[in-house]
């Protein structure tokens, strides 16, 4: 089995050849990430690699309505760990912005029209409920975030059993893209993984919601 060194550096080779690639052709990439613990050492890997990033446009599928700079706003973690090194370069379009969340959902609507669509890569995790970008099981919204009928490419969501307001992009924003990953470790990921394939529909799992769709090519880079 590989270690989780091993397959950071294989989805970041991967993600890079993607990148490199639709610049090649497009002249512009872009590159939607998901915060938490476990993508912080493939971030590092991916501010070392080789490429066009001034023609790369980077930001969050969901962030946490916390102050700039805080140790729990995902932002905060991109900025020291990806947007490092090479790339730097790369342009970044942050969800929280404001000091109203009204404010920041309106300002970064505005500023993700600016990438062109479908967006070229997404990387999702996967939560110990079976979340992922910041729509949870146990949030009023979710249902409105995986609607089918959904037109907002971003929103507001809670959850109940954790803190801070989120936005996030909703599944139908998320599906307009050339390659979608989802990135998580542990058995206990793999159980829900293995389950969400198994259900119909965004309960229990709302994860599911991505994998058991057709409209999107979705990868699972998973290890123990």
């Amino acid at each position: 089995m590989e270690t989780r060194a091993q397959l950071e550096t294989r989805l970041a080779e991967r993600i890079g050849q993607i990148l490199r690639d639709e610049i090649e052709r497009n002249g512009k990439a872009s590159l939607l990430v998901s915060g938490g613990s476990t993508p912080k050492r493939l971030f590092e890997k991916l501010s070392k690699l080789s490429l066009k990033w001034e023609n790369v446009t980077v930001s969050l599928v969901d962030d946490r309505f916390v102050a700039d700079n805080h140790p729990d706003q995902n932002g905060t973690m991109l900025k020291d760990l990806l947007l490092q090194q090479a790339a730097s370069k790369a342009s970044f379009i942050p969800l929280i912005s404001r000091n109203d969340l009204d404010s920041s959902l309106k300002e970064a609507s505005a500023a993700i029209k600016n990438i062109a669509l479908p967006y070229t890569i997404i990387i999702l995790g996967v939560g110990e409920d079976g979340h992922t970008a910041s729509i949870f099981p146990d949030s009023e919204e979710m249902e409105h975030a995986v609607s089918v009928d959904t037109t907002e490419t971003l929103m507001i969501t809670n959850s109940r059993s954790l803190p801070y307001s989120r936005i996030t992009f909703t599944l139908n924003a998320l599906l307009n893209s050339k390659y979608i990953f989802v990135h998580c470790y542990g058995m206990k990921k793999a159980r829900i993984i293995d389950g969400a394939r198994k259900q119909i529909g965004a309960m229990p799992y709302p994860i599911a919601a991505f994998l058991n769709q057709t409209k999107t090519p979705i990868e699972v880079y998973w290890t123990e």
